[in-house]
């Protein structure tokens, strides 16, 4: 009891999006879902929504560090951003594709136990999530950017920072930018907003799969995330807190907004493709 105590108390790192974005994924997805799609997932969950399922693996992690040995790694894949010997991309499996392969599987098998089912949609529906954060497709030899300080100037003005929260890169954008983007709209309203501004391009955002909206994520991570950092230099993890432009947070939480649309998107055609289709 008193090591979940302790680790409930650790700093989260690479938590992609905070509770904030993963909940506005839901809603997106939640918004989407035609009536064969919604009574499915009503089946495996009754009436929790997706976004309330969308936080539990990060709620849950300490509890499923055990339950589910290399859990810990299903949120990321370690994609270098410079050139270079790349690491084996996915030890044992236990990356952000390969979960999503096995577990959309097992979302799909209606001859599976409906609790692993349930399981396996709630990592779906998390995991689909996670890989739209840019960070979580990229490493410079700084865990995502968890090692990279910022100074203050990242958040946006007004907002308070979260209890507990590192204010280093990873985390401006898994919860800055959100902020920044929201701008103080309720997360189901904003999430109605997304849907609307992209009602007229669906199907073409619904394409592609796992591997290759990781790789748009590491591209975005690379050309801008990275690329666009004062005093960036491969392989350097800088030694003192940078210093975010005003440009580059605008920016910023315009991809973030734009990401939370196309993870909503996409999550709705996974849950679609799994439980509709013979």
């Amino acid at each position: 009891m008193l090591a979940v105590l302790v680790l409930g108390l650790l700093p989260r790192l690479a938590w992609a999006w905070g509770a904030e974005g993963h909940r506005i994924v839901g809603w997106v997805a939640e918004d989407l879902l035609d009536a064969p799609t919604r009574a499915a997932v009503q089946a495996l969950a009754g009436q929790e929504s997706l976004a309330d399922m969308a936080t539990w693996m990060d709620e849950e992690r300490p509890r499923l560090r055990h339950a589910l040995p290399g859990s810990t790694a299903w949120h990321y894949e370690n994609i270098p951003v410079c050139g270079g010997p790349a690491p084996e991309a996915c030890p044992h499996g236990d990356c952000a594709s390969k979960a999503l392969e096995r577990y959309r599987a097992v979302l799909a098998d209606r001859h599976a136990d409906p609790a692993q089912r349930l399981l396996a949609l709630r990592i779906v529906v998390h995991l689909v999530g996670d890989v739209h954060q840019p960070l979580h497709a990229a490493d410079d030899n700084d865990r995502g950017g968890n090692d990279v300080a910022v100074g203050r100037g990242g958040a946006p003005r007004g907002r308070a920072r979260v209890p507990g929260h590192r204010h280093n890169l990873h985390a401006v954008w898994d919860v800055d930018f959100v902020h920044r983007a929201v701008q103080g709209e309720r997360d189901q309203e904003f999430a109605a907003d997304l849907v609307a501004a992209h009602a007229g391009d669906l199907k073409r955002l619904e394409g592609g799969t796992f591997q290759s909206w990781i790789n748009e994520s590491h591209t975005i991570a690379t050309e801008f995330v990275y690329g666009h950092l004062s005093g960036f230099a491969c392989g350097r993890v800088p030694p003192d807190a940078i210093a975010l432009s005003e440009a580059y947070r605008e920016e910023g939480a315009r991809i973030v907004r734009e990401r939370l649309a196309v993870a909503g998107i996409r999550l709705a055609g996974v849950l679609r493709a799994a439980l509709t289709r013979p």
